[in-house]
């Protein structure tokens, strides 16, 4: 056999491992959830509502989809207007896989824990919640239904998929016929096929092609409009409703940050620290301008990073995560985020709120933010040293337009509006 035909063999199957294992860990684990399902264990919310929404990762991981569909449920939960939101649940040993610890021994725990967290954040309002069975993979890195979510929500009259593509990971998913809602959002807001592509996989670019067409399909086939939340979001042959609208905002707590000072000259990175984000970048423009750099976050590559940071002689610090991010940038004049794998910035929108600097490299996810006076983009590596000398010699100016437009209120109107709704704040 030819070397290369040997090697594209071998490619093959080690992807197919992977995937087809995946897929045949939540049939098996799917056909267990409906055991217990038909045993009757679960409460199930009773009676029509007026809107849905269902998230693919819930707090406590902060990750967008887990505060973008709180946020939605919460900002458009109103007197007179019935609104549920729906949550993976996970058990307590794939809790401590995800976050370190078991959290929550039983749904109704994480349940009571997200509404007290919900206030703690500034949402206005209080849905009912449910949830669906879920686990942890640590080949994917991310959260994958055990069960059809869309099984286990109650009739509606709006549902709202956050990521619906990821909710369509399960197997055996309902078609759009049998979904008991009379429309059907997906809001997408993750490149996966960016996340495939630079993984450190055999034949990434393969697997992410069959991601990107996979995806395209269950949107088309389980909802009726597709909302990306950037045009970066790349949906190739979708033949289907789209509308791209900006649906995230900031919480109402980053308006509270004090104001950058003449003194204030701190520079950090806040997220997930996974090299996808765009940590080298970071660490390597440290080194190069000696300039002190926080990294606020964790993520399964912070060993990695911090081995990194260690042998170039970066000058970078490794905060760990925080619950409350705003608490912590009172110090800092400019938030740096050279990530490339992004949609839509939630961190760039809180940093613009908070009226910090920010430098971030051009790219078609951040067109959106070009217009702020505070924003400072850049092409290459020597273009982001000059944008973060340019940051760092002057104080931002007042963000008035970014507390206007990009908060929570505004990105929930925007939302409402997908169906032909008005609401008022």
């Amino acid at each position: 056999m030819p070397i290369v035909a040997r090697e594209l063999l071998e490619m093959g199957h080690q992807i197919s491992h992977t995937v087809v294992g995946e897929l045949l860990r939540s049939l098996k684990l799917s056909l267990q959830a409906n055991r217990k399902t038909r045993m009757g264990n679960r409460h199930r919310l009773s009676g029509s509502f007026d809107l849905v929404v269902i998230t693919s990762a819930a707090l406590p991981w902060r990750t967008g989809p887990a505060l973008i569909g709180l946020w939605h449920a919460c900002g458009l939960a109103r007197p007179g207007r019935r609104v549920a939101f729906g949550f993976p649940w996970l058990t307590p040993a794939d809790q401590e896989r995800l976050w370190g610890r078991p959290r929550f021994a039983t749904p109704d725990e994480q349940i009571e824990w997200m509404a007290e967290e919900a206030r703690r954040l500034g949402c206005p309002g209080q849905p009912e919640m449910f949830w669906y069975r879920a686990r942890f993979s640590a080949s994917f890195r991310s959260v994958i239904p055990n069960e059809d979510a869309m099984a286990v929500m109650p009739e509606t009259r709006i549902l709202v998929l956050e990521e619906p593509e990821h909710l369509c990971w399960h197997p055996g998913i309902r078609r759009r016929s049998r979904i008991r809602a009379e429309f059907v959002i997906g809001i997408i807001m993750t490149n996966y096929p960016y996340y495939v592509r630079h993984a450190r996989l055999p034949g990434a670019a393969i697997l992410a092609w069959m991601v990107e067409r996979f995806h395209a399909l269950v949107i088309r086939t389980r909802t009726d409009l597709a909302v990306p939340i950037s045009l970066v979001v790349p949906m190739p042959n979708l033949r289907h409703p789209v509308r791209h609208a900006m649906v995230t905002g900031a919480l109402p707590a980053y308006a509270t940050v004090p104001p950058v000072g003449p003194d204030t000259m701190g520079v950090y990175f806040l997220g997930r620290l996974v090299w996808e984000k765009g940590v080298r970048t970071v660490i390597e423009t440290a080194q190069r301008m000696n300039l002190a750099i926080d990294l606020l976050g964790d993520g399964p590559d912070r060993p990695a990073m911090e081995a990194l940071a260690q042998t170039i002689g970066a000058p970078v610090r490794f905060l760990g995560p925080t619950a409350s991010p705003w608490t912590e940038l009172a110090p800092y004049r400019v938030f740096f985020n050279p990530s490339l794998s992004e949609t839509l910035c939630t961190t760039i929108i809180e940093a613009l709120v908070a009226g910090r600097h920010v430098v971030v490299p051009v790219c078609e996810a951040n067109r959106p933010f070009l217009d702020y006076p505070n924003v400072h983009a850049y092409h290459d590596a020597d273009g982001a040293v000059i944008a973060l000398g340019r940051a760092l010699a002057t104080v931002p100016v007042a963000p008035d337009a970014a507390r206007q437009e990009l908060t929570w209120p505004a990105a929930c109107r925007r939302l409402a509006a997908l169906w032909g709704e008005e609401v008022a704040f």
